[in-house]
């Protein structure tokens, strides 16, 4: 391969940060004077250092695309910033050849008291476009943004929204050779997202390479043609998307499976409040047709079960769910369920009732999820007992769907019933506000 096909060149790169800052501040004093005194500084790790990037290697090649996956906290913010010139590493050594627009936190360094157009000028010249350049492409930007009948004013005034906007039209008019975009594509709403996706298509088309940070498994078979995996600041897998894509996955539901089983055992060591005579014992998620525990796949079916152990009889208790999406809109409450409102009140009796949800097909899309499930009685939905942080990971079966939407689903309750009939809508949006 010719040394100018490479534009990216990342040989035997590691970081390593301090925990401490009061220690991050004396060890970056100790490097600086024993550079400065011609000294080497030390690469073993000191009290309250740990490696962020670990050995990592890779080339992109002129033209081509690379993603990058991997669970949070596995480094990959940290390699794109170096690469991007604003870290530097420990060790290795980081050769880029071309002009890189890095959108890794888009509308970082604009200033709110300058107008939308003062910063335009700001943020090109500090990516290196001349004024000439500037003045040529200003138009196209703002036209771009949306934001002409707002360009004049304090961007202080303007929403997260209008300035991720202006950042994202300020960093792909910049004739960049090499993007390198760190989970930014959800920008504004999904009219402008389009534009965003068949501008950077555009790019690429052009020759421009790419370095890709998602959570998004469609998101990155779709730009990639290459996928590297990280795990613990190490590559764990680098090849064809798909092929480093299932890795990732079955390595996303092998640490929901250690973080539920984790939380299994705090439900049955914890202790009851003198007043509660009703705990939930267990909580398992299973593919449907499987006994693997820990995820549901993509369009077929998914089972939870939910253990009780019951003192007395209970009367109208209903099971909430709350599910949350940790991978695409993060935060973002995605399904609300709850038994009353489905088929109507159970009636718990003595001893240790199961309760199952039955999910004929999982409408939601591969990722990660965190479940929130309370046990709750009576209309004003007085709270029994809470299980607050469940892990769920939503496996891909090539029947991937992007969307939000209502589940077809089925109860059943062994060692109980339900009794009268769905309640219609009610307030209950704080059921399980912590």
């Amino acid at each position: 391969m010719a040394q100018d096909d490479i534009c990216v060149a990342v040989s035997g790169v590691s970081k390593k940060f301090s925990r401490s800052l009061k220690r991050s501040f004396v060890y970056g004093a100790r490097d600086i004077g024993s550079l400065l005194i011609g000294y080497e500084k030390t690469h073993s790790l000191r009290p309250s250092e740990f490696w962020a990037i670990r050995d990592v290697s890779f080339e992109l090649r002129r033209g081509s695309s690379i993603g990058i996956v991997g669970l949070n906290g596995s480094g990959k913010t940290t390699l794109l910033r170096m690469i991007s010139g604003i870290l530097r590493p420990t060790l290795g050594t980081i050769d880029v050849n071309g002009r890189i627009a890095p959108m890794l936190a888009l509308g970082a360094g604009f200033k709110p008291v300058l107008s939308g157009r003062e910063n335009i000028f700001l943020n090109l010249s500090l990516l290196g476009v001349t004024e000439k350049d500037i003045r040529a492409r200003y138009d196209s930007i703002v036209d771009f943004s949306e934001l002409s009948e707002s360009i004049n004013a304090p961007i202080g005034t303007y929403s997260s929204g209008m300035l991720a906007r202006l950042g994202f039209a300020c960093a792909v008019h910049t004739e960049p050779q090499i993007l390198i975009i760190d989970e930014v594509l959800s920008v504004g709403d999904a009219r402008f997202r389009v534009k965003c996706r068949n501008r950077i298509n555009e790019l690429r088309r052009a020759g421009t390479s790419m370095l890709l940070v998602s959570h998004s498994a469609i998101m990155i078979e779709t730009l990639s043609d290459e996928c590297i995996f990280l795990r613990k600041g190490r590559v764990a897998a680098h090849g064809v998307p798909a092929e480093v894509l299932k890795e990732y996955e079955e390595d996303g539901v092998a640490n929901a499976v250690i973080r539920n089983t984790s939380t299994a055992k705090l439900l049955v060591d914890r202790e009851l409040s003198p007043n509660q005579s009703i705990r939930v014992r267990s909580v398992a998620i299973y593919a449907g047709g499987t006994s693997d525990p820990g995820y549901w796949v993509c369009g077929h079916s998914g089972e939870l079960v939910i253990s009780l152990d019951c003192e007395n009889t209970f009367e109208e208790v209903s099971v909430n769910l709350m599910i949350f999406d940790l991978t695409h809109q993060l935060g973002e409450t995605v399904q609300f369920l709850m038994s009353c409102r489905d088929l109507g009140r159970i009636q718990l009796k003595p001893g240790q009732p199961e309760i199952r949800l039955y999910l004929p097909q999982v409408g939601l899309r591969p990722g990660t999820y965190r479940i929130k499930l309370s046990i709750s009685q009576g209309n004003m939905h007085d709270i029994l007992d809470v299980v607050n942080d469940l892990r769920l990971v939503v496996s891909d079966a090539g029947r991937a769907a992007n969307c939000l939407y209502y589940q077809s689903r089925e109860w059943s309750c062994i060692g109980g019933e339900f009794t009268g009939v769905p309640e219609l809508p009610v307030a209950v949006d704080d059921v399980l506000d912590d």
